[in-house]
């Protein structure tokens, strides 16, 4: 039997390991760190599922779940405001009293989707339109850091799922770039928006907080999310090239996490960012798995 290849993929609990540390470093109330400890089982919960599902769905069904998922990012959209209410950005989706940021839980899973649809020539119509509409939802909240991360990462997960296996050239058309054009625009006119949220430390400023401590604990905190990185793009070289995408999408929030603009996701404090991680890697599994059998059926 071969050995599992998404072995490296356990490296991903690094910088969840982290951030219980950060939020020690901020000395975090008890509620907060079992926030983190609930959603951290949820999300093992989805990962769980998604390697042991057997792959097979019924023709269209990818493309529907796609369109859920964007369905479920526009939700917070429909929030109603009292008129003396201060203007705030429509992030967050309301589960009774848990609140849960729209964005960093639902566009991982999108992207994975996504690259999924592209890679099947009758579908990368339909996915390009799903990324714009994505891309449109989170500019109405404004959400310019999933913007951004979502605008930088699609050239290469365009690329990377409309390349066949062993092809080394092909030519994108005039797709790709009649997506990149809107994404881009969507992009520059939501970094324009003024966001009313106050960074905060152990959320957006755990590099900046962890170094105040000390050198070394920033340098272990900055580790453990290249470390996140680079174990998403080796099992993109693997088995799911999806994943190459992500890692940028990560990168660029890490970026943003640096300068205190952006969410630090998984380091910083957050159900969402990790239940989000834990459904694009259930996913990522199922459809890793669903290649699979695809392959073994066509031999």
């Amino acid at each position: 039997m071969m050995a599992d290849r998404s072995v490296g993929l356990w490296f991903s609990v690094v910088p969840v390991l982290a951030g219980f540390a950060v939020l020690a470093l901020a000395d975090v109330a008890l509620p907060l760190y079992l926030v983190q400890v609930g959603s951290l089982l949820l999300a093992a919960v989805l990962v769980w599922l998604g390697a042991r599902s057997q792959g097979d769905v019924l023709p269209g069904t990818l493309q529907a779940l796609a369109c859920l998922l964007v369905l479920l990012l526009g939700v917070p959209l429909l929030t109603v405001l009292s008129p003396d209410a201060p203007a705030q950005p429509l992030r967050w989706l309301q589960f009774g009293p848990v609140q849960l940021y729209s964005g960093s839980l639902l566009l991982p899973a999108i992207l994975v989707l996504t690259a999924q649809l592209l890679q099947q020539p009758a579908h990368q119509a339909a996915a390009c339109g799903i990324l714009l509409a994505t891309a449109v939802f989170l500019a109405m909240q404004p959400d310019a850091a999933q913007v951004l991360a979502l605008t930088i990462a699609f050239p290469l997960l365009y690329l990377q799922a409309c390349r066949p296996a062993g092809v080394t050239t092909s030519t994108p058309g005039l797709l790709p770039g009649l997506v990149f054009l809107p994404l881009l625009g969507l992009c520059y006119w939501t970094l324009r928006q003024q966001d009313e949220l106050s960074a905060v430390p152990y959320v957006e400023g755990v590099f900046a907080l962890a170094l105040e401590y000390a050198v070394w604990a920033g340098l272990a905190v900055i580790a453990s999310a290249v470390l996140l990185l680079l174990a998403l793009y080796r099992q993109s070289l693997l088995d799911q090239p999806w994943l190459a995408a992500v890692s940028v999408y990560y990168a660029v929030l890490y970026g943003g996490s640096v300068a205190g603009a952006t969410p630090a996701p998984l380091i910083g404090y957050g159900a969402a960012p990790v239940l989000g991680f834990g459904l694009m890697l259930a996913l990522s599994l199922w459809l890793r798995q669903r290649s699979r059998t695809e392959m073994v059926n066509s031999e």
